[in-house]
């Protein structure tokens, strides 16, 4: 079994600047700021914490990882973009999920180049070796041409049967608990934390939009009507993600950026935010 000592700690809140231990305290609430935190900290901060109750500890560790390494690197720029570039990276991965398995190997060879930073260097073979695997299997579920293959299986194996009538306390635990579907749940929770922007408070939706924009039209050297278009339908594809859990106050958020952007769309608006009234 995993031994809890292997794990790192935390810095604890009387270490941190008091500026910075006030933002600290609302880092559970889904409105937490880290626009917010980021200046404070000028990008530096990082904090670990394993809240996933339905997982095992190694998944926990592994779903940690996976989420701080799944863009390391990362240029700006997309797969598509650096395909037809013919850059290093795609002649590398062979045009094929390119950026995550940068990602993931980077992450990796970045552990071995300096044993300061080698924090697997302790770990029991085996151990590590189903670690690593789960971490590079969550990093390349983010790579978006797999995006409904991923969803699909996540809701036949696990939505589906869940909410079936027959399906008990007992019954819905199996299923949960099944390493399959252990790893179809370990894929959607770091999708979700990869693409949850629609489910942001609107001010911090409209903000991670910009950024998002500005990245992607860099790439096309344009910035059209196609924009909110574009966010709509990001907003409306996002909601089957949360059937699996009662999650109500993202569900607001989620509807109340739907109107947002189909009100933007249907006034052909080209930017984020509608013009000012005359």
């Amino acid at each position: 079994c995993f031994v809890q000592s292997q794990l790192a700690v935390p810095v604890p809140l009387n270490d941190i600047p008091s500026s910075i231990a006030e933002l600290l305290n609302e880092e559970e609430c889904w409105e937490f700021n880290i626009l917010e935190l980021e200046a404070a900290t000028h990008k530096r901060y990082q904090k670990e914490r394993l809240f996933f109750g339905s997982l095992d500890q190694l998944d926990e560790l592994a779903a940690l990882l996976a989420a701080t390494v799944h863009d390391v690197d990362h240029p700006g720029r997309t797969n598509s973009f650096l395909c037809n570039a013919g850059s290093e990276l795609a002649i590398l991965y062979n045009d094929t999920a390119v950026l995550e398995s940068h990602h993931a190997a980077l992450a990796f060879q970045l552990t071995v180049r300096d044993s300061k930073c080698n924090i697997f260097k302790n770990m029991e073979r085996n151990q590590f070796r189903t670690l690593r695997q789960a971490i590079i299997d969550m990093v390349l579920a983010t790579e978006m041409t797999r995006h409904f293959e991923h969803v699909n299986k996540f809701v036949n194996s696990i939505n589906k049967p869940m909410s079936s009538e027959g399906s008990d306390c007992e019954g819905q635990a199996s299923i949960r608990n099944s390493p399959e579907n252990r790893l179809l749940i370990k894929r959607m929770l770091i999708k979700c934390a990869d693409v949850a922007n629609p489910c942001r408070p609107l001010e911090l939706c409209i903000e991670w939009a910009g950024r998002i924009s500005e990245e992607y039209f860099a790439q096309v050297k344009t910035f059209s009507h196609n924009c909110t278009h574009m966010l709509l339908i990001s907003s409306v594809s996002f909601s089957p993600y949360f059937t699996f859990a009662s999650l109500p106050g993202l569900m607001e958020n989620l509807a109340e950026n739907y109107k947002y952007w189909k009100n933007l769309d249907e006034m052909k608006c080209k930017s984020l935010r509608p013009p000012p009234s005359q």
